[in-house]
């Protein structure tokens, strides 16, 4: 088996990486070592992302998304993908070529943040919360305040912000002009027979077709192809692939 292996590098692969799930900081931080191997390694030709994520963290996200830009400089990056919805549409546009069967969700491209507030809850049980601060906005983002109306423009300011970046990843990696590209960002969902027409995706199909298409850009037959995993943590082996990664992610500002 070693001495196959040996002879399947020296002729040259094709890499599958595959990534579901919530994206967050700590959950994507293996793959990045993935992705950077990938990129380094002279016998992978090209590289396929098998992606399934709903989306994630803003950072988490724009981890992802640089690693795979890096990688795209070097070889051919194609994303297939079942979810490629928010942060995930954001990590999937660094491909130079994004495939889907046809009803795969997609889309998403907009942002969200939540805040509970409780303070009516608090005030029925006669829960007073004590503050000491310093820093006039240091408690805006506390689930037993209401956000004061400065606050809230600070916030939907930051949003904003995140947005435009999320809008121009889109153009830069769909090629559309910035009207064609705030035109599909409305925060919805598409199945990708749909984001085809909207040019969101480049063609349907399944995992195999996909690996056509990138074994003729590469010229590297499909049969040779080398699946890349991160090394699974106990935590995440007893309890699910996302666990380990997801529950800081809920405390995060998620891409919606």
């Amino acid at each position: 088996m070693k001495k196959q292996k040996r002879t399947l590098f020296r002729r040259g692969v094709l890499a599958v990486i595959p990534i579901e799930g919530v994206i967050s900081v700590k959950q994507v931080d293996p793959y990045l070592e993935l992705i950077e191997r990938a990129e380094k390694t002279r016998k992978i030709r090209g590289v396929l992302i098998k992606l399934s994520s709903q989306g994630g963290s803003i950072t988490g996200t724009e981890l992802l998304y640089m690693a795979l830009m890096r990688l795209r400089e070097k070889k051919p990056l194609f994303v297939w993908t079942t979810m490629a919805a928010s942060g995930g549409y954001y990590a999937a546009c660094a491909a130079h070529k994004i495939l889907a069967p046809s009803t795969a969700i997609i889309g998403s491209i907009g942002v969200i943040s939540i805040k509970p507030v409780v303070t009516g809850l608090l005030s029925k049980i006669g829960l007073k919360m004590e503050v000491l601060k310093e820093g006039e906005h240091k408690d805006e983002s506390f689930f037993f305040k209401n956000t004061s109306k400065e606050g809230r423009e600070k916030a939907q300011a930051i949003n904003r912000e995140v947005y435009e970046d999320f809008v121009s990843v889109v153009a830069s990696g769909r090629g559309f002009d910035d009207e064609t590209a705030h035109s599909v960002a409305t925060g919805e969902i598409f199945t990708a027979k749909t984001g085809l027409s909207l040019g969101l995706v480049d063609g349907l199909g399944d995992l195999r077709d996909a690996l056509e298409e990138l074994s003729a850009e590469t010229g590297v037959p499909q049969e040779r192809v080398v699946y890349l995993r991160p090394k699974r943590s106990l935590l995440s082996g007893v309890f699910g692939r996302n666990l380990a990664g997801g529950a800081r992610g809920v405390l995060e500002e998620f891409f919606g």
